[in-house]
């Protein structure tokens, strides 16, 4: 029998393998890395906005702003006006009472003065309150005037007797007045050529704004 020889590997083959082994290596680590995520992380890019769009933006801006202002400089915040058919103002328990002599001084006026902390009377038509002298004879004009927070005055007059009368007074009839949202003062006063008797008193009660 015949024995087969087993060739043996010159160094040139050798030489060979191990290239063709290398190349394989080289194959496959290039596949490998090809499949892997890039570590580099890219720079986001902002987009800037275009020119056209700031002008745009621009233009818009004053277009709203405008209006806006002129509202609130027209319709200004103000307070809410009451609600019911009337605004009934605290006294006291007591009635007003204006005492005056005008004839042991120089003093010309008395009067009373009723502080209304920014009454807003917008929506009211009239002002009512009830009156008398304490004499029963003579006669006052009695002077009835009203501020806001503007330095808008105006009054109006009524005469007074020594009944108790209940007295109205049209607000419209304050022209002078403009802005009903913020009454500052409400005053009554009796002036010495207004009255007939200088030495009397006057009493006020039930003072109220009425629709």
């Amino acid at each position: 029998m015949g024995f087969k020889r087993k060739k043996s590997l010159t160094k040139e083959s050798f030489s060979a393998i191990k290239m063709e082994k290398n190349e394989v290596y080289d194959y496959l680590a290039k596949v490998y890395l090809d499949k892997q995520p890039s570590l580099t992380a890219r720079p986001i890019e902002k987009k800037q906005p275009s020119s056209f769009r700031k002008y745009a933006l621009f233009l818009i801006l004053p277009i709203i702003a405008l209006p806006l202002l002129y509202l609130f400089l027209r319709h200004p915040l103000r307070q809410h006006t009451p609600k019911g058919r009337s605004l009934q103002l605290d006294l006291g328990n007591e009635l007003i009472k204006i005492r005056y002599d005008f004839t042991a001084s120089d003093i010309k006026k008395e009067g009373y003065a009723i502080a209304l902390a920014d009454l807003n009377a917008r929506g009211f038509k009239e002002l009512e309150f009830k009156a008398r002298r304490c004499k029963d004879f003579g006669v006052m004009h009695l002077r009835v005037a009203l501020e806001n927070n503007f330095r808008e005055n105006a009054a109006r007059y009524v005469n007074v007797d020594s009944k108790w009368r209940r007295y109205k007074i049209k607000l419209s009839d304050f022209k002078e007045i403009t802005a009903w949202d913020n009454l500052k003062e409400i005053s009554f006063i009796i002036e010495e050529w207004n009255v007939a008797d200088k030495d009397d008193c006057l009493y006020i009660d039930e003072l109220s704004f009425t629709k």
